[in-house]
Order: C-alpha cells, then sequence, then structure tokens
C-alpha cells in the first residue's frame, strides 16, 4: 500500500431528509444498534430549568456544547492552531477562544491570528483543586502569562484575554447539595483571587469573565428557586445558599460570573449519585444507549449475557454508585429491581464488547428470559 497516498476526506454528514427516511416512524427495536437514544422532553426540561437558575442569579451561562462561539476544550496544542484558524474564518470574528496555562502557548496565537484574520479570545485555564489541567492560581507562572498577554499577545494583535477559567471536575465526588454547592462558592471565591493578584494594574481596569462550574456544582444552584426551605428544615443547605448568595454578589461587583456545564442536558447515573440537584430521580435522565444482545453464557458462574457495545458506545467512566460501566434499563428484561434498572449491570467492556452481569448474582444465579437479538 502507497503510505503517500491521500487519505479520503471525511463522509460528508446525511442531509436532514435522509435522516428523516431512516428513522422516522420506526420503533426503537428497529433502529440498528447500538444506539444513543435521548428524550427530547427530559432535555428540554434540563435545560430549562439550567436557563432558569442562572438568570435568577444574574450570572452568564456556557454550555459545554458545539455552538457558534467556540471555546477549544483543552490549553491549546500549537499544533492545533492552524485548524483553529480555519474554524474561525467560517465561523467569523470572535468565533474562537483558546485557553492557555503556560507563556509558551500564547505564541502558537500568531498563526490562529493569520489564518483566522482576528484575534483569539484568552482564557486562562486555572487550577482551584481539580489538578487535571490549570495553572495554580498561587503560582508566579501565571503571573507570567498575564504580563505575556498584556505586553505581547494583546498589543500584536494576536488575542485578547476575556478572563480565567476553572473546571470543578472533583465536584463528582460529592454525594449531596450542600457539597456541590460550597465547593461552587469555593471556586468562584479562588478565580477571583486569581485575576485580582495576577491582573494588579493592568488592562486599565477592564472587567473579566469569571467562567466556574461543571455539571454537578452547576445544577446545584437550582436549589436557589427550587427549594422552599427554612433554617430549621435544612440548616446546612440553607447556610450554603446564603454563603453562595453573598459571594456572588461581592464578586459581579468586579468581574462577570459564568457557569459552564456540559452533562447538564442529560445527565446520567453519575449525577444521580452527586446528588448535587434537587429532587433528581431516574426519570430525568434523558439519555440512555440502545445496545443488542449477541450471545448468553447460562453455564458461565455466574450467567453472563454478551451484548454488542463496549467502551466506544458506552464511554469508560465508572461511577461510585454502582460496579462495572453501565446499568441496564428496565426495557425489555423482566424488572427485579426497583429505580428503573433491571438489576443487570454492564460488569466488563473492550472497545465493542460489553459483558452483562447480576449486579447481586446470589440472588439471581439463573439468566432470565433474555434472548439473542433481544434490545
Amino acid at each position: 500500500m502507497d503510505s503517500t497516498a491521500a487519505a479520503p476526506f471525511l463522509y460528508p454528514a446525511a442531509s436532514e431528509a435522509a435522516l428523516k427516511n431512516q428513522y422516522v416512524g420506526r420503533k426503537l427495536s428497529d433502529i440498528p444498534t447500538p444506539a444513543a437514544v435521548i428524550d427530547r422532553a427530559v432535555a428540554r426540561k434540563n435545560c430549562d430549568q439550567m436557563l432558569k437558575a442562572t438568570r435568577t442569579l444574574g450570572v452568564g451561562f456556557r454550555p459545554h456544547v458545539k455552538t457558534h462561539k467556540l471555546l477549544y476544550g483543552l490549553p491549546l496544542p500549537p499544533s492545533q492552531a492552524q485548524r483553529l484558524g480555519h474554524l474561525g474564518k467560517q465561523l467569523g470574528v470572535g468565533s474562537i477562544g483558546v485557553l492557555i496555562d503556560h507563556p509558551q502557548q500564547l505564541q502558537a496565537l500568531k498563526t490562529l491570528r493569520l489564518v483566522a484574520g482576528f484575534p483569539a479570545h484568552i482564557f486562562i485555564k486555572i487550577d482551584t483543586g481539580y489538578h487535571r489541567a490549570g495553572v495554580d492560581i498561587n503560582a508566579s507562572l501565571l503571573k507570567d502569562i498575564v504580563a505575556t498577554i498584556s505586553t505581547d499577545s494583546e498589543p500584536s494583535g494576536n488575542g485578547v484575554l476575556k478572563g480565567f477559567y476553572s473546571h470543578a471536575g472533583h465536584s463528582y465526588g460529592g454525594d449531596s447539595e450542600e457539597a456541590a454547592l460550597e465547593l461552587l462558592t469555593k471556586e468562584i471565591e479562588r478565580s477571583k483571587t486569581a485575576a485580582t493578584d495576577s491582573i494588579g494594574n493592568r488592562f486599565g481596569g477592564r472587567q473579566f469573565i469569571l467562567s466556574v462550574g461543571a455539571t454537578p456544582t452547576a445544577t446545584s444552584v437550582q436549589n436557589l428557586f427550587e427549594r422552599n426551605l427554612t433554617s430549621a428544615e435544612n440548616p446546612n443547605l440553607q447556610e450554603q445558599l446564603q454563603s453562595l448568595e453573598q459571594m456572588i454578589t461581592q464578586v459581579k461587583r468586579t468581574h462577570t460570573i459564568e457557569l459552564h456545564a456540559g452533562v447538564y442536558t442529560l445527565l446520567d447515573l453519575q449525577q444521580l449519585a452527586t446528588r448535587a440537584r434537587p429532587h433528581i430521580e431516574f426519570t430525568e435522565l434523558g439519555l440512555s444507549v440502545l445496545a443488542e444482545v449477541a450471545s448468553i453464557y447460562p453455564d458461565r458462574e455466574p450467567p453472563e449475557v454478551l451484548i454488542a457495545a463496549g467502551s466506544l458506545a458506552l464511554g469508560r467512566e465508572p461511577c461510585k454508585s454502582y460496579s462495572g460501566w453501565g446499568r441496564v434499563a428496565d426495557w425489555g428484561i423482566p424488572a427485579h429491581y426497583e429505580g428503573g434498572h433491571s438489576g443487570w449491570i454492564v460488569n466488563r467492556v473492550s472497545q465493542e464488547h460489553g459483558i452483562l452481569r447480576k449486579e447481586s448474582p446470589q440472588k439471581h444465579s439463573s439468566v432470565p428470559d433474555v434472548q439473542i437479538g433481544q434490545k
């Protein structure tokens, strides 16, 4: 095979008419699998609740989905500058934002600007506790980034500092509304400290965006309008709500606050486990993956079922509320457990294989009426 041959271009997206012809009017049991199934009514409700909460607080909101205002999702690798520039050229002025957590990354902004025809928006990625990406808020490196932007990136027209960006990914380990609210309050406070200490007298008193959150912390603000609590009913929650409101009021005097989240639209079992959002139930999860039974192994100990859906279809993020890599919803299999699932879990996965096993094998030693080809 000639390794120098040009690779074919990506297949074009299907037209709306073709998709309607393929799926509209068909039963779920008849569509090809694995398939992501979205409950549109649930997703719309979740979106409405999130927007209502941010409007009540008087803060901005940045959904983690593909929009006309693209923020590249990790600190800028230099090799991606040209690609982002071409995308910006198509989307228009002001459409591209980048995360920066080291001064050397700023050098790539010239390439991006030359291709796109306009400067990128810069958000300094700060680490407020997650330790995945971002510069420590107390590190001298943060001031170096700010200094380079103010003396080089902005004067040369390669970028414009818009704000500071933090992601509280560690909030996924929480288990209560109070914990999520406390973490959000601390994240806002630390972001303000980072901005104030690093900016100093630069940029002429310009107001910057503090973009904070993750789905658990962002959705926790819904407690502000979905609960009607007195201090006697839940004093800890009431205290955390008051602390958050006070912090937001204080910070908004000098900065613009923006919440960001992604999973809030559909939610998942991980979000259910965090209990950050008030009254969250299994019925509020808007996404499931439809999979087909490929084989059955009744003689294994315990019995197992093979589905044609592995890590590519299901992902590989564990959840603290159950073992394995997913739960089988109570659809098409007799229910033995409460809580919207059948008692089967995805015990292990490889790329395209999923192995189902009972969550409590000792209680269910035989395979129920499962058929090959069942979905």
